[in-house]
């Protein structure tokens, strides 16, 4: 009985998409302000992590000059493994979140859909894994591509890719803005 329902609702999830995709349009002037909230996976390999994946999840606040350049801050999580090193006596750092300012620049690919670039910079905190270890924060630049794709003038969807050069750690996130 379950495995009937799921066409169905395939079928209407489709049909729901299709309209948003009819009623998607420009973003009126290109200019204003906006919030964005995105879920994705961190993951990053050194010395003293070791290169599985873990969740991220980051909030921005931007706002928009014309429709090819923007500037935000931004604030993103990088680790949720807090019990990494617990039991290793000698101890070390790893990098649990970041806070930064950026600058994107657009590429329209349609009314609807475009394509863009982030170059950002900002501190990332470091966390230790001992109690008698001292935290620590870099600086570091952060390097970005992402896919967006407006519903309407308020809300949009985008797929966005983050590499932290420093400490070398890649993020893959979606996530939805709303401008106003």
């Amino acid at each position: 009985m379950r495995a009937k329902g799921i066409p169905l609702l395939a079928a209407a999830a489709a049909a729901m998409l299709m309209q948003t995709a009819a009623q998607a349009g420009p973003v009126g002037d290109g200019k204003g302000f906006y919030l964005s909230a995105n879920l994705g996976s961190a993951k990053g390999k050194s010395k003293v992590y070791d290169g599985k994946s873990d969740p991220s999840f980051g909030f921005s606040a931007g706002y928009q000059f014309s429709p090819n350049l923007s500037a935000e801050l931004f604030a993103r999580s990088l680790n949720f493994d807090f019990m990494v090193g617990f039991l290793d006596p000698k101890g070390f750092v790893y990098p649990e979140d970041h806070v930064g300012a950026a600058l994107r620049l657009s590429a329209p690919l349609s009314e609807s859909v475009q394509l863009y670039g982030r170059l950002g910079v900002g501190r990332t905190t470091m966390k230790a894994t001992l109690v008698n270890m001292r935290h620590d924060s870099v600086s570091e630049t952060s390097l970005g591509a992402g896919l967006g794709y407006d519903f309407n003038p308020s809300w949009g969807l985008q797929l966005e890719y983050n590499r932290f050069l420093k400490n070398d750690i890649n993020v893959l996130s979606l996530g939805l803005q709303f401008r106003f």
